[in-house]
């Protein structure tokens, strides 16, 4: 058995097949993810099995979950107060041009909680469990993570110490393609000199 058939036997055993969860996002194998990003869960949910953009010979299908999601996103109704929902959320925007800033350094896009759900306070006490994510940290032992969000930053601080841990604002609000592409110039020049 392969490595990544190993890792996806594990993974299966945790978030069950299929699986509305989202444990990561990453373009190819989640193995080869020196960063991870992480965030405290997934805002939008989306009605496809995860597995269905897995490759178990070369890992996740990122392009193609990402044109699932945006057309996911157009379709779900608005909340009220709202008159129009963009393709991407500003997370997801934030997101990508942090990770494209990062390359050549592989990033892994991940959530303390891997149920997806609109607001934090949607998550009931059945979604907030954390053992995808303490899998993937094991597993994958990334040299860094990125939380966005205090929740993130509170969580690894106290259950992961020894985790290196950059902790940043929320990508949800208030992140110009400048700064986030600083951010992943930061994150390559750490991980890069970190040997």
């Amino acid at each position: 058995m392969s490595s990544l058939e190993a890792f996806e036997a594990s993974l299966r055993q945790i978030i069950g097949a299929p699986s509305t969860q989202r444990p990561f996002v990453c373009q190819g194998s989640p193995l080869e993810a020196a960063v991870f990003i992480c965030g405290f869960n997934a805002a939008t949910a989306t009605a496809d099995d995860f597995w269905t953009y897995w490759n178990p010979s070369c890992g996740f299908d990122k392009d193609a979950w990402f044109e699932a999601y945006k057309s996911e996103r157009l379709t779900q109704p608005l909340r009220p107060g709202k008159l129009r929902r963009s393709a991407v959320s500003n997370s997801r925007r934030v997101m990508e041009w942090v990770v494209e800033s990062a390359a050549p350094v592989k990033c892994l896009e991940t959530n303390i909680y891997s149920v997806p759900s609109a607001a934090m306070k949607d998550l009931d006490a059945s979604s907030k469990q954390t053992e995808a994510f303490t899998y993937l940290l094991a597993a994958i032992k990334p040299r860094l993570v990125v939380a966005h969000g205090l929740p993130a930053a509170e969580f690894l601080k106290r259950e992961r110490p020894e985790v290196q841990l950059i902790a940043v604002d929320h990508f949800s609000r208030g992140w110009s393609k400048e700064r986030a592409q600083d951010l992943g110039r930061t994150i390559a020049s750490m991980v890069e000199s970190d040997g």
